[in-house]
């Protein structure tokens, strides 16, 4: 049955509309305007950015925007009383961190992420792996202190992507997070790419399970060169994709109904009698004949320390935290420091978070959905109910659900490619429906949020510190005051803060 719009609710509506639209066309400070924010190019734009003039809090609030899934009130006061540099320290030493007693009680509910692969592949339920690997992943981004930690990890995910829906994915994917990603998200690059040129999910995404010296299959081979090292840039053949098909011929999984002594279903094994053990050539790598296994990791290893690998994960992760298309003299700085460091992560983020290009850069990204949602949720403080389906279908309509986009290159990491305007009113939708108590599986209470504010423009100002982590400029605020301020303030709270969750201010990392 379709709900009737009252007149009284039709009106509320059209001047939420109305002060959403006015809104939409004020810009944040130091952004660039979203109709012409640039869809990357082969290269990185060639000069760095003009570096104005920045105050320490400035910065700090710039930081943790950029380096978190949303900066709460408690985080910002920690960096200021601790510094930026002590607080980026912490952050890079997630074990050090004490997390809140909320995650183990949420993910002890969940038994598959302890399962054996056998054991999550003989369920009656066999979307349940699926399920609980995402709400896990969503409750750390949601509640986790390792904020620095868990952008990473969702970074790395997002290179090394595997579609959770393709075949035996379901059930190994869970693993590849647990077992490859996460140990290794802080760690040196030649060690995650060896992680995951071992992982089932991997193998079994890309085709490569299958791979003999009879029929070689090139899938693997082509992404681990152009999206997981080199990239196209560094002018690789099709010839090089053929021989690296050959050498990892026989990288396989085992199978369900396959016995071999003390391996479960699931586990890499290497097969010597499919391997192609013949002589190869790849780039400027000579593999003689009868190398075996041996061959493989020998090209991961001139792989991870080559030039290009250092150039194409250096301007990742400068598109990834400062800006679509990155400055070269940022991504030369980095491919400098992977060089040195053999890909050390840790040192590659203390380079680009000192770096003046990533001082200059605050309004040179957008949130992509998953840092929309996930933001939201932290800076309303949002309880979510033991039933998160409905939260979780959200997600799915903003378009980023983890471990959801079934292309090998992982998400898109430009605005253009979502700052759409279906795009833009799934978000407005979402931040009036969670402010508003309006969306099943998720409950905020703003009274708590605003109890000191008095006026109109206390309620604006608190809440836009605590999503925003400043004031509004004078455009902006002004717009949210005057809506406020007609009619009852307790009824309004909601829809202003869910005016503010769907501003483009809230949309700026």
């Amino acid at each position: 049955m379709t709900r009737s719009l009252s007149r009284r609710r039709f009106l509320k509506l059209s001047a939420t509309g109305a002060a959403w639209a006015a809104l939409s066309a004020c810009k944040p400070r130091t952004a660039a305007p979203a109709a012409t924010l640039p869809t990357p190019t082969a290269g990185p734009s060639p000069t760095p950015f003009p570096t104005p003039a920045v105050s320490d809090d400035d910065l700090i609030v710039h930081t943790l925007r950029r380096l978190t899934f949303g900066a709460t009130p408690e985080m910002l006061e920690r960096a200021r009383a601790t510094g930026l540099d002590a607080w980026l320290e912490e952050q890079l030493a997630p074990d050090t961190l004490e997390e809140p007693l909320i995650i183990d009680d949420l993910l002890s509910r969940f038994t598959t992420l302890t399962m054996t692969v056998r054991e999550r592949a003989e369920l009656e339920k066999r979307a349940l792996p699926v399920q609980e690997l995402i709400l896990a992943t969503l409750i750390r981004q949601r509640f986790s202190n390792r904020q620095v930690y868990e952008m990473l990890v969702d970074f790395w995910t997002n290179h090394f992507n595997v579609f959770i829906g393709k075949n035996q994915c379901r059930v190994l994917k869970t693993d590849d997070d647990l077992q490859v990603i996460r140990p290794n998200a802080l760690g040196k690059f030649k060690d995650l790419l060896w992680a995951s040129a071992h992982s089932p999910a991997m193998l079994v995404y890309l085709d490569q399970a299958d791979s003999t010296g009879e029929i070689p299959n090139e899938n693997y081979a082509r992404e681990l060169m152009e999206l997981h090292t080199i990239s196209v840039e560094a002018g690789y053949s099709h010839h090089d994709v053929e021989e690296l098909a050959r050498v990892l011929t026989g990288w396989s999984v085992t199978f369900p109904r396959e016995r071999r002594s003390g391996l479960e279903p699931g586990q890499y094994v290497y097969r010597a009698n499919v391997h192609d053990d013949g002589e190869k050539h790849i780039l400027d790598l000579h593999l003689p004949a009868g190398g075996g296994e041996r061959d493989g990791e020998m090209v991961l290893d001139y792989l991870a320390h080559h030039d290009w690998t250092a150039r194409f994960i250096s301007a990742k992760l400068a598109r990834r935290f400062v800006a679509d298309d990155p400055p070269q003299t940022l991504v030369d700085t980095l491919a400098a420091v992977f060089q040195s460091t053999e890909g050390d992560t840790r040192e590659l983020m203390r380079a680009l978070v000192g770096s003046d290009e990533f001082k200059a850069s605050a309004g040179q990204k957008v949130k992509r959905p998953l840092e929309f949602f996930i933001s939201a949720l932290r800076l309303t403080n949002a309880d979510v109910t033991d039933r998160p389906r409905p939260v979780i279908e959200q997600l799915r309509l903003l378009g980023q659900a983890p471990f959801g986009w079934s292309p090998p290159d992982g998400y898109p990491d430009y605005a253009a490619w979502w700052m759409t305007t279906s795009g833009l009113l799934n978000r407005w939708n979402f931040g009036l429906q969670l402010t508003a108590n309006e969306l099943r599986g998720a409950r905020v209470d703003l009274r708590a949020l605003t109890a000191d504010a008095a006026s109109p423009a206390d309620v604006v100002d608190v809440l836009s510190q605590r999503f925003v982590g400043e004031t509004l400029p004078d455009d902006a605020r002004g717009i949210l005051i005057d809506f406020a301020s007609s009619g009852d303030l307790g009824k309004n709270l909601a829809p202003v803060a869910g005016l503010i969750l769907g501003s483009p201010h809230f949309q700026m990392r």
